[in-house]
This record gives C-alpha cells, structure tokens and sequence, in this order.
C-alpha cells in the first residue's frame, strides 16, 4: 500500500459514537509527511495550510491510500488474460488490491457450443449461431494445397454429410500449412472459456501423414508472465497426427507444448483430449486450471511431404461449469499464487452481465446465480434480485460502462450529449438499480468520450442519487495494464486492505480515481473541518469551508475544484470550475477555499495533466441547505 501517503482527520465531535473499524470518523483533513514541506510558503489570497503534524489523539481512525484495479478479466472469461497474468500486472504496476470479475455467464459457459458437424464453414445452425471457419496459410505452400467443406462424413456424425478437408504441402523442408480458424465472435464467443473439466473429442480421417507432413488440432491458451526461462506469452497446444515424433510423446517447446497422438491413416480415428491435464504434463510449474480455450484451429500441416485428411464430429464436454464449481476453482488459484504475489491482495468479484446492463459485486458472499429461467425479456428483474444479494451479504454493486460496450470511435460531440441526457434518464428512472458504484473512468467507452462519463455521473449528482464514481480498465488480456487507454484505476481511503474496510471505503464515496499511466497521487475533500470525501451533509449557511487535498500532481498539472447545482432535477450537467490549484499551490498537502452554499450544490476536484487532459477524479461531497426527498444513505450521512 502507499504508506507513505496516509491521512488521518481529528475528531471535533466527542459526543458522536466511535465509528466501526474501517469508517471515516468527522476528523480533519491531513497529508502526513507533506506538512513540513510547507513552511514559509506563499499561499494566494484567501488560502490556508493545514497542520503539520499527524494527530494520534484516542479513537481517531487511520486510513491509507490503497490503490485497486476493480474490473479485470481472467481465464474464466473469454479472452486470453489469466489470474496469474493479472496478479502479475498489478504487482508490476503497484496496485495494491485487484478484484477478479469475471463474467457470471462465462464462467457457467451457458448456451456454448456443444457439437461442430462441419456442414459449413459459414452457416451451421445446428448447434446456436453459426461459426465462421477462416483459412489460415502459413509458409511456401504448394498450389495444390487446398481446403473446404467435403461431402464425406465420419459413420459416427449423425448428420451424415460433410467434414472439413485439408491439404498442404511445402515446396521445401520449412513448415508450411493450411488450415481454419473457428471464428464464433457472431455466435457470442461461445467456446472462450476456462478449460478445467473440459475435453475436445473429434474424429479425424488421414489420408496422408508420415514423418514429414501430419494433421493439427491447435488450441490456443491464455496469456501468462514469464516463468523458469520462458518469455511471456500465450501458450499453446498442439495435437498433431502424425508427423517425425512418435505417438504419445510430449514435448515443450518454451509456450508451445506439442502432443503427439496415434491414429491410424486412412481411416476415421476418434480421438478425446483433456487440455488440462496435458498442461499439467507439459508444464509442471505452472497452474493448470489457469489456461483458458482461447482459440482452435484445425490444419494440415507440411515439411515437404502431403498432410491431407478430414476432420469431422468435434464435441466438448465440460464438467466444472455448474453451481458454484467454477468460483471454487478460481478461489483455488488465487490461493495458490498468494506466496509468489504477496504484495498484491486479491479479492473475487464477479460481473452479472448475461445481458445488459452489467454489474460487478465486490464484497463477501459472491454467488453465480441461477440463469434457468433468465431471458433478456427479465434479465432486469433478475439483475435487481442479484443486486439485492450483493446488498445482503455486505457487498457493494457496480453499474458499469453506463454508455455500453461498442469498440468504435467517440460519436460527435452533439450525440454524445444527447446521450448523457437519454442514459440519465433511465438511470435516475431506475435509480441506477440500487447500484453504488458507477465506472466514470472510461477515456472511451460505448463511443463516449471521458468528459461524457463524467457529466453523466454530474447528473446522477445534481439529482442526489449519491452514488460512488471508479475507473477500470476491464482488461481481459493481462499484458499491459499501464499501457492500455483505458488504463484506469480506483483509489480508497481506508484502514487497510481487508475486504469489508475497501468496501465500506466504496460505499461511503471515499475513493478517487485515475489514469494508472499519468497520475499516482492523493485525493481528498473535507468539509468545515468535520465531512469528508463522499459525505453528505446539511446546512443553512451561505458559505461553507472545503479543505482540498492532493499530491503527485503531474509536471505543469493543475487540480480544479468543480461545484455543480444539487436542485434534484434535470438530465444535463450543470458545473463550474470555481477555483484551480498547482503543484507549488499545494506544496503543503492541501488548501482552503470558501464555497457558494446559498443553494444545494456538491464538490468534487480533478487533476488535469499540462496539455488540459484529466488524468484523475475525486469522489464529490455534498453541500445540501435541506433533507435530500429521498433521504441520505447512513454510510454518508454528515449532517
């Protein structure tokens, strides 16, 4: 954690009741460390800094930043990430806490695929939407060399037409094949999965192999960290049928593990493998149910001779994707990487996103729930009872990406606005499903830019639904956090990295939250020496103190103080940045200034880069002349 960084406020209210361990009691606002940096400094008018010293007066509760990553993928979801992977990046880049928040339905692989009858390349419907079979030719393939759809079928297949052919030859001895990749985006990713319990069985028909040409089943797996001499990579498998080695033998060849498997030619062979357990053979160092089936293809494969033969009749079988087996088995990992990350606290959440909108839960008690009954006509209904869950086993709910998930570019500036009021609409319709987390740090999300996420969460604000805005990254590949554009994170002030403080720390709105490449600083927000960051609180005075806290600003960086009216109406943005800080402004950890409170409004900073860019957030406090009409939430209430 960033220890160095830790803040702590004085009690000026005895008579109020300790708080539970892991709550910010009404305390005053300090940076420790950073006081003595500030004597003698010139502050400008109106400004005050704030003590040097750490009180340590009896029942004031510490709290230290710590940093998390709060929406990442693994190898229980449908990319090539792996825990390992993820533990690997947070340690790298000093992110205290990560959240796993796999995808519930992934991890249940409901509606995957089950059989490929090869009646198609582009059109089987058999089995759920069509997948795509995509030519892939690598190396000095001969002209002969083919592929396609054949009318022969393996006895087995029920339907009794067609199988995938493939042919290639090399025009030397350097490897050279042809083959088909399954491309199921249209289907939904309907095989990308952990691969624990799971087998592959097919039958394969080679008419020509020997020692210098063989048939491939090539999967594909997941992303990890370099290890005993290995670069970092995605590993691989491949099942070849024929081919110089003999049958049975098992070679690892850094990340590409090579299984050799008997069959016999010219006729059709069935043939069952268990990636698993071959992982485990393969690469004995490494966690085994930490691979995930990330892509297959299907290919003949020369170094001189023909490969040729048919592939028909693929099946999976997947066993550890019921109930709750596939959280266990993730819990088991974690587990078993804690001794080699031991600076990295690991928490499993889980992402509810059967359909849409998603929503994260962190907390105690994560469940997969029950989608028997679930359709996108009451996948709502079923969110809300999820959401209900979360709330009664101590957790908090996240809203995430409000604006969805479309990979495209940022819509026109006049379109992105009529969206921040159409989405404002439904959410405060909803009241953001009783959620108390939204993700705000998105520089581009659902074709909305950074400042739109954050004027939807103004809105939300403005009409007091007091709910918390983090940042993420959603990474589901575990290679490069710092360096994605979406490379957000979430910071929270609390006693320690124990689950149930991090979540009161969410609840109570005492986080911040920033680009992880251009701001690793502090912030923080306390009003008239006693509300914190987050709170609520209620007063009829025209003028109210808010102390502004912040360190790490990045080079020519300023902070703004942002004020946006509290009048619980409308679906637009209604903010003014009212005053704006530098480096040397704030060289004592934290400065003053007086806030218009003749109406309702709330208070919130961010960090702006050189170039005007904001590259951090903090959460906002409310500043209310009367009783919010739907009342404060207890975690917030200051009044």
């Amino acid at each position: 954690m960033c220890d160095d960084h830790s803040m702590v406020l004085d009690d000026d209210r005895p008579e109020r009741p300790a708080l539970p361990a892991g709550q910010v009691s009404r305390r005053r606002l300090l940076q420790a460390g950073l006081g003595a940096a500030a004597g003698g400094l010139l502050l400008p008018a109106g400004l005050t800094k704030l003590p040097a010293a750490v009180s340590t007066a009896s029942g004031i509760d510490d709290t230290t930043a710590v940093s998390m990553a709060m929406h990442v993928h693994t190898s229980f979801s449908e990319q090539s990430g792996s825990v390992e992977a993820h533990l690997a990046q947070a340690a790298q880049n000093s992110v205290d806490v990560m959240w796993l928040t796999d995808h519930d339905h992934r991890m249940l692989q409901l509606d995957y695929r089950q059989v490929v009858h090869f009646t198609s390349l582009t059109a089987e419907d058999s089995d759920g939407p069509a997948w795509s079979w995509e030519r892939r030719d690598a190396g000095p393939l001969t002209a002969s060399s083919s592929g396609g759809i054949a009318s022969q079928a393996s006895p087995d297949d029920p339907i009794p037409t067609g199988s995938l052919q493939v042919s290639a030859q090399s025009q030397s001895t350097a490897v050279a094949s042809l083959g088909f990749f399954a491309n199921s985006v249209a289907a939904g990713l309907n095989y990308h999965g952990n691969l624990f319990g799971q087998k592959l069985t097919i039958d394969v028909l080679p008419s020509s192999i020997g020692p210098d040409g063989y048939l491939e089943l090539l999967v594909d797996t997941s992303f990890h960290p370099a290890v005993a001499g290995r670069p970092a990579g995605r590993y691989s498998l491949s099942y070849r049928f024929g081919g110089a080695a003999g049958a049975g033998r098992q070679v690892a060849n850094g990340i590409a593990g090579i299984v050799h498997v008997a069959v016999a030619p010219g006729r059709w062979n069935t043939v069952t493998v268990t990636p698993t357990d071959d992982i485990a053979a393969l690469w004995p160092d490494m966690a085994e149910k930490d691979f995930a089936s990330f892509g297959l293809t299907l290919s003949a494969v020369s170094t001189g001779g023909v490969a040729s033969g048919l592939f028909d009749y693929l099946r999976f079988s997947r066993t550890h994707n019921t109930g709750n087996v596939p959280l266990r088995t993730q819990a088991d990992l974690m587990d078993g990487y804690r001794a080699a990350y031991r600076a990295v606290t690991a928490y499993q959440g889980l992402e509810i996103s059967g359909f849409s909108p998603h929503v994260n839960w962190f907390g105690p008690g994560v469940q997969l729930g029950d989608y028997n009954t679930v359709t996108s006509d009451n996948y709502l209904e079923f969110l809300q009872g999820q959401i209900a869950d979360i709330h009664s086993a101590g957790g908090v709910a996240s809203y995430n990406h409000p604006f969805g998930t479309t990979p495209a570019p940022a819509l026109p500036v006049p379109e992105q606005n009529a969206l921040v009021s159409q989405v404002a609409a439904t959410l405060l319709a909803n009241d953001v499903l009783g959620c108390d987390v939204i993700e705000v740090g998105y520089p581009l999300r659902g074709q909305c830019d950074l400042d739109h996420h954050v004027a939807l969460w103004d809105v939300l604000s403005r009409n007091g639904r007091f709910v918390t805005g983090n940042g993420a990254n959603d990474d589901h590949f575990g290679e490069d956090w710092a360096g994605l554009n979406s490379n957000w994170y979430t910071s929270v002030w609390a006693r320690d990295t124990d689950e149930r403080h991090l979540v009161q720390a969410l609840r109570s709105g005492r986080a911040w939250t920033a680009s992880l490449s251009r701001f690793r600083g502090n912030l923080d927000l306390l009003v008239d020496g006693t509300a914190p960051m987050g709170s609520v609180s209620v007063s009829s005075v025209q003028q109210r103190q808010v102390e502004v806290a912040a360190t790490g600003l990045p080079q020519g960086g300023i902070v703004e103080v942002v004020r946006g009216a509290c009048d619980f109406t409308g679906t637009t943005a209604s903010t003014t940045t009212v005053a704006s800080f530098s480096a040397a402004d704030l060289a004592g950890g934290s400065v003053s200034l007086g806030v218009d409170t003749s109406s309702s409004c709330f208070v919130r900073t961010q960090v702006l880069d050189s170039g005007g860019q904001i590259v951090a957030l903090s959460n906002p406090a409310w500043l209310l002349r009367a009783n919010p009409p739907r009342g404060i939430p207890a975690a917030r209430d200051w009044s």
